[in-house]
């Protein structure tokens, strides 16, 4: 891997197609996986950012994951189609299979409308060596968790630093002008007052009754400013191993973007080609 600094009208499309990958994401999904976790980015880029982009081979095999993943996908939807079409229901239940059919499907379609899929699909929790940011600021600053000493995420040491971070968790590290100086009072240094919690929590999973943060929560300063989650923190410490041990259920709940069997069999190739 190597390193590009972004010019003036690059966009993530027009990068990855510079570089031969197959997609956007793929470019984000690299940066993101393989560079410092300072330099996390988004869906957009800016002059001057610095990116860690792949090497001629690691671009190859990123092809080659990518068209064998959507070979395997067209596979299994053939196979889907054709086991659907070799099915022959008994002549006798003909017309009340039909009619069941129809509501099952009537029954899914009213399901679908009435549970639409939420906010936090695919979001990460937040842990407490990931960074805060402010709308106002110009520094970002580390989380401080206080609500408990109980939870910790993708982490057996149970270290302090991957503690999860809850609603109740209004404090950053470091304590004193954590998001350095605030453009609402014309540059001075920041003087940080939450105004009540953090807001868009995940409600369904709870510490000490305490909701916890993903990708999407925000908090509000009394100054003005709008805090929100710059890096969830989870991704710095995450190894090769990690991943091969991962439950492969609960790495499709918390991140269902990424295709674990697939993420493991890149990686394996990634260590063939070591040697």
């Amino acid at each position: 891997m190597k390193e590009y600094k972004v010019q003036k009208g690059d966009t993530l499309l027009s990068l990855s197609q510079k570089l031969g990958l197959p997609t956007a994401y793929s470019l984000k999904e690299f940066h993101n996986f393989k560079g410092p976790i300072d330099r996390g980015i988004g869906n957009e880029i800016k002059p001057g950012m610095i990116l860690t982009i792949p090497e001629q081979h690691e671009v190859d095999n990123m092809n080659a994951v990518y068209t064998r993943r959507v070979q395997e996908r067209e596979a299994a939807q053939k196979e889907k189609e054709e086991n659907e079409k070799s099915k022959v229901p008994l002549s006798e239940n003909t017309t009340q299979d039909s009619e069941q059919k129809s509501e099952d499907k009537e029954k899914e379609k009213k399901d679908a409308e009435e549970k639409p899929a939420g906010e936090h699909d695919g979001k990460l929790f937040v842990i407490q060596k990931g960074k805060a940011i402010c709308d106002k600021g110009t520094k970002f600053p580390q989380f401080k968790v206080s609500s408990h000493k109980k939870h910790y995420l993708n982490n057996e040491s149970n270290s302090d630093d991957f503690l999860a971070v809850t609603e109740n968790d209004l404090q950053f590290n470091p304590p004193a002008v954590p998001f350095g100086n605030c453009s609402l009072k014309n540059n001075q240094p920041c003087s940080f007052a939450p105004v009540g919690k953090w807001t868009k929590f995940y409600k369904d999973v709870k510490v000490l009754d305490n909701a916890l943060l993903t990708e999407i929560s925000e908090l509000q300063c009394a100054i003005g400013g709008k805090i929100k989650i710059m890096d969830h923190g989870q991704r710095a410490q995450l190894s090769k191993q990690n991943f091969k041990n991962a439950d492969a259920r609960v790495h499709s709940y918390i991140n269902p973007l990424v295709d674990l069997r697939m993420l493991n069999e890149q990686l394996d190739e990634e260590e063939l080609d070591a040697y």
